[in-house]
């Protein structure tokens, strides 16, 4: 399952979606963290299901991506940018993660990184169309308007909802 929502909207992760029984073998404090919409608590949470030291390689690379959702909405991008960097190490071929990279780099103003990560992860996934708009965005903002034109026109054919910059 991709995070796809997350692009547009930064909303809350959760484990395991499209399989229920898999987040009851979850310690605690992540089945917990899971139904908290307080980002602060949220990072709390998540942090303690961390520091269980009783997760899977796959849950506990989900569990960075998550804490790290939460550490955007409230604007702490670089520890967002921090733990992403765990989860790339966990899974390198999660292409959730260069994007969610790129959108926190984005926050920060570092434009050209984001436009590497969405590069990244449009290598591992060429269709990802909230890639596509967050490189827009970043193309834009370092004055590449052709580029971001193409990649928002790009975006909005793969998915009409996807968020992209106006010119």
């Amino acid at each position: 399952m991709h995070i796809r929502n997350v692009a547009v909207t930064l909303c809350y992760l959760t484990f395991a979606a499209s399989t229920p029984s898999l987040a009851q073998n979850l310690p605690k404090e992540c089945r917990e963290a899971m139904d908290v919409r307080s980002p602060q608590a949220q990072v709390e949470l998540f942090t303690r299901c961390l520091d269980t030291g009783r997760l899977s390689w796959n849950d506990k690379a989900t569990t960075f991506k998550q804490r790290a959702v939460a550490y955007m909405h409230l604007g702490q991008h670089q520890r967002a940018v921090d733990d992403i960097n765990q989860g790339i190490k966990l899974k390198p071929e999660d292409a959730d993660n260069y994007y969610l990279r790129s959108v926190a780099y984005r926050a920060l103003g570092q434009h050209q990184r984001a436009v590497a990560d969405c590069d990244r992860a449009l290598g591992l996934e060429p269709d990802f169309a909230a890639a596509l708009g967050n490189r827009a965005f970043a193309h834009k903002a370092l004055g590449n308007i052709g580029q971001a034109k193409a990649d928002a026109q790009r975006a909005r054919h793969l998915d009409p909802t996807v968020k992209v910059p106006t010119f």
